[in-house]
């Protein structure tokens, strides 16, 4: 084992604790990304979420022509 009071090395222990640290943050993006919907799922949920933005204006407007006209 290497004595981390070697000058020499000591600076070696170091970066070999910085990779491994590294190593595990990025296996924590990669199954962050893993775990997110599938592309087609985020789709379908803008298309519907700007469907309803559509629908709900299109009926405020309505309603606001129709109280303006009585």
């Amino acid at each position: 084992m290497i004595n981390e009071s070697c000058k020499q090395h000591s600076r070696l222990v170091q970066m070999v604790e910085d990779v491994r640290e590294d190593t595990g943050k990025q296996w924590t993006e990669i199954n962050r990304i893993k775990n997110r919907p599938p592309v087609w799922c985020t789709v379908v949920i803008a298309l519907l979420s700007a469907s309803l933005g559509s629908v709900l204006t299109y009926a405020a407007l309505a309603v606001r022509v129709a109280t303006a006209t009585n």
